[in-house]
């Protein structure tokens, strides 16, 4: 069976939202407080997030302020991204960080340590250990493989393997990641990391090889069996489709104790989100299994086929959060509150606005008496600290109070481990979606230059 879905080179990673004044009735008051004074707002959020920050070690703040710095600059970051990108795909043991002391000498402790957990168990014990102490419910922890890029063309030519040495590396990993992570945490899985041959039967939507479902279920009852949790990353549309069938596949198999062991990723930038919801909704209602959604924007914009994506920043804001909150009420078209399956909502997102509304709508439905979809925060490490200590802050105090509040958040950072080199991709990846949002930057950088003074005595 020939690929024609797209024209164009396949990378491993590599419906209308509803508008946002009707999902978020809820928080009118105190938009229209927050757009009367926009100027003393901000100020006080700023000292907020200043606040918050005590968190950060010194060396991470430092390091959250460097970057800032490059990411924010047209030149730095133009040169630093062709750099990084000449090194992920070249095949030069020169240009092999694991190969090349020197090289791996300057990109670990400026941007793998930053983005990445470690690139071995001792490492990365440390890395969870220092975000638990942060207050951090707990982590999400993905292998780093990746295949290289491949032409669609090739992956037709691909023949056929009984035995695919791809897999087995690819569950070993994976293995090895659940033996790094606790009780609470998560393994993501990224499906084209199991080689040219899974993704090429992604690409032609077919079932997954017999090899690759036994490598599934041994992850699946592993998971289960340690109290650790699945969710499947979200990859390029040409693979996504056949992504969420074989995740759907999963979850009824799995997610029948009325708990999420595995989710998907829903990205909130394509047009067929919502309707991807629905289907999602009926058929977790119908089998009578619990949905897991981890939702996202989106991290694919620069190679997708653009029409399938929102056409401004607006309308994806408002699919994200009108996604979450119809979620969180129960109160999906279609659906009443008494026949809404079990969902599971994870909301990953640098997008501050976001999540707070979220939270908001979350923490009063529970003040009212109503039971909302239960839901999590996460964010990549590295990524948006700022917001992950604001959230932590919540916690602290909600946690303090003579009577717990329920409502606290439950904040979660996802990270990579992996050699240097197995994580090139990835970094060049955080570093693209970083420029992307330089105005966030520019702003999280002045906060956290105000913080290091502080900690100066200026």
């Amino acid at each position: 069976m020939n690929i024609t879905k797209h024209n164009h080179f396949v990378y491993k990673s590599t419906s209308h939202p509803r508008p946002t004044l009707v999902t978020w009735q809820s928080l009118r008051h105190h938009s229209s407080l927050v757009s009367r004074h926009p100027d003393a707002s901000s100020e006080h959020h700023q000292k907020q997030q200043q606040s918050h920050l005590h968190r950060i070690s010194t060396v991470n703040l430092l390091r959250n302020i460097f970057l800032g710095k490059v990411f924010t600059s047209p030149f730095l970051f133009k040169y630093g991204v062709a750099c990084l990108s000449k090194i992920a795909n070249s095949r030069s043991a020169i240009l092999d960080p694991d190969k090349n002391a020197l090289l791996r000498a300057l990109i670990k402790p400026m941007v793998y340590d930053h983005f990445c957990a470690g690139t071995n168990k001792l490492e990365i014990k440390k890395t969870l250990d220092y975000l638990k102490i942060m207050g951090f419910k707990g982590v999400i922890l993905i292998y780093s493989r990746e295949i290289p890029a491949m032409p669609v063309e090739a992956l037709n030519e691909l023949e056929p393997l009984t035995q695919d040495e791809d897999i087995d590396i690819w569950r070993d990993g994976n293995v090895k990641t659940l033996d790094m992570v606790e009780p609470g945490d998560y393994v993501g899985i990224k499906f084209t990391g199991a080689g040219p041959r899974v993704a090429q039967a992604l690409a032609q939507d077919r079932d997954p090889p017999q090899q690759l479902l036994d490598a599934m279920s041994a992850i699946c009852e592993r998971a289960a069996a340690q109290g650790s949790r699945v969710w499947i990353d979200a990859e390029q549309q040409v693979f996504q489709p056949t992504i969420d069938r074989w995740t759907v596949d999963m979850m009824r198999r799995f997610n029948t104790n009325g708990q999420a062991l595995v989710s998907l990723t829903l990205q909130a930038y394509l047009k067929s989100a919502r309707s991807t919801v629905k289907n999602l909704l009926q058929q977790a209602h119908a089998e009578n299994w619990t949905l897991g959604i981890k939702l996202v924007r989106g991290a694919y914009i620069g190679s997708e086929n653009r029409t399938l994506i929102h056409d401004t920043k607006i309308q994806t804001d408002g699919c994200y959060d009108g996604i979450a909150a119809d979620l969180l009420t129960k109160s999906f078209p279609g659906f009443g509150k008494q026949n809404f399956p079990n969902v599971e909502l994870f909301l990953a997102g640098h997008n501050s606005e976001s999540i707070r509304k979220a939270y908001t709508l979350y923490k009063g439905l529970l003040q009212k008496g109503e039971t909302p979809s239960p839901i999590k925060f996460g964010q990549l490490l590295g990524m948006a600290d700022d917001i992950s200590c604001e959230l932590l802050a919540m916690g602290e105090k909600a946690g303090q109070q003579v009577e717990k509040d329920a409502s606290a958040p439950m904040v979660y950072k996802c990270m990579n481990w992996g050699s240097v080199r197995e994580c090139m991709h990835y970094l060049v990846r955080r570093a693209t979606e970083n420029q992307s949002a330089a105005s966030r930057m520019e702003s999280t950088v002045g906060v956290m230059q105000k913080e290091l003074r502080r900690r100066m005595g200026f």
